[in-house]
């Protein structure tokens, strides 16, 4: 969220930093307006309690209750309209940002060796069929399309990158948290899940409770902290989470439908970090490098995108993504994000800090350690072997337990 009193004095600034997102922000004219009509509420309430303080008759006490009620609602019910224009407000881009659509979207590094296969490389679904690690064909008759399950060395191969993650991540000075796959809206809301549409939310609800099922670990790892005061000695405070991730794919129909690229549920490892405003830029680095450490280790090429402001969302002020080689698609895929939020998700859920004696919102950043299925993707397409069997990259031998996941005979 940001601070009315920045949009006020900013009003063009605002305007052009959402068109420049895709946000449509015509409501900005109809909220400076309940903004100003609220104040002057707000002035006309706080007079007529006092005067309702110093006046002893009992007929004009009686009248100024009256008034002062009739006040009071209309302050109840255009704070409502103006808390919920407040919360379709974009962030800001940062400064750094191309303004524009996802064609300026900017390729800043590419690291590693695409490999050279002397045979037709196969795709994860036929890889995961030929080693019996993947059964998407019972996936979707269980529940639907987008639905799938990992099996036998394929599970180890999924915890092993988690528990190559948090042994990273730990040793660097995160929490690990296994996270609710559930949260209220409020914090959904808070985070700054509000697509440019509802069909765009991307968002299961729970049919009769306050509650979503998350997209991101970011959503629990960020709520932890709402409607509390940090200790600002302790920032920055770093942690990682484990979850199931949902998403309905809405508008995405007819892309990447085959395999598990692109599904309804999905586990992941996460980072959050809680700083202080003048720490952004640095965290955010970290948490790239963090990034591009894990993936240069498993010795598969990516590239790092540094995202234009087409691509950033409500919440992210900053985006970096990395694309990993997807042999059998010829091209780079995205398998991480790592977005700077500023105060923009602690201003909308009262998450404050005091430092140098003063109270203020503290900036929250999120980056992907493994989107877990991408990960195997990649792993299984760049580690294959000619007759559909793949080896483990060298740092997950100890965790999976063998060198290569032979085919099923």
């Amino acid at each position: 969220m940001l601070d009315i009193k920045f949009i006020r004095e900013n009003v063009e600034v605002v305007k052009k930093s959402a068109i420049g997102k895709g946000f449509d922000i015509n409501f900005l004219d109809e909220l400076l307006r309940l903004d100003k009509d609220r104040r002057t509420l707000l002035g006309e309430i706080e007079t007529l309690n006092a005067e309702r303080k110093k006046n002893t008759d009992k007929e004009k006490g009686k009248e100024i209750k009256e008034l002062l009620g009739k006040k009071e609602t209309e302050f109840r019910l255009i704070s409502e309209k103006f808390d919920d224009l407040m919360l379709r407000v974009p962030n800001l881009s940062a400064d750094d940002v191309k303004i524009g659509s996802p064609e300026k979207n900017e390729v800043i590094k590419t690291v590693g060796e695409i490999p050279k296969f002397n045979f037709k490389p196969k795709d994860h679904v036929e890889i995961g069929q030929l080693t019996d690690i993947l059964d998407i064909e019972r996936g979707t008759k269980v529940a639907q399309s987008g639905f799938y399950y990992i099996k036998n060395d394929g599970v180890f191969l999924e915890q092993a990158l988690i528990n190559f993650a948090i042994h990273k991540l730990v040793k660097k000075g995160f929490t690990v948290l296994i996270t609710p796959n559930v949260a209220k809206e409020k914090n959904v809301v808070g985070c700054g899940y509000q697509a440019r549409s509802e069909k765009e939310r991307q968002i299961y609800h729970i049919e009769g409770e306050d509650l979503d099922l998350i997209g991101t670990a970011e959503i629990t790892l960020v709520g932890l902290h709402t409607d509390e005061i940090i200790d600002g000695e302790k920032l920055p405070i770093k942690y990682a989470g484990i979850s199931s991730c949902y998403r309905t794919e809405a508008g995405s129909y007819g892309k990447d439908v085959r395999g598990i690229l692109r599904v309804h549920e999905f586990r992941k490892v996460e980072m959050v970090v809680f700083c202080k405003p003048e720490d952004d830029l640095k965290i955010h680095n970290e948490l790239l490098a963090i990034e591009e450490e894990l993936w240069q280790e498993l010795e598969i090429s990516y590239q790092v995108i540094k995202m234009a402001s087409g691509d950033l969302g409500s919440a992210a002020a900053r985006k970096y993504d990395i694309e990993a080689w997807m042999p059998s698609q010829n091209k780079y895929r995205e398998v991480t994000s790592t977005s700077s939020t500023t105060d923009f998700q602690t201003r909308r859920l009262n998450i404050r800090t005091k430092i140098d004696g003063q109270n203020i919102f503290p900036y929250t950043l999120n980056g992907t350690v493994f989107a877990l299925g991408r990960a195997m993707i990649a792993i299984m397409e760049n580690y294959q072997k000619e007759d559909g069997s793949f080896e483990i990259p060298k740092v997950l031998k100890d965790f999976v337990g063998k060198k290569v996941i032979e085919i099923k005979k």
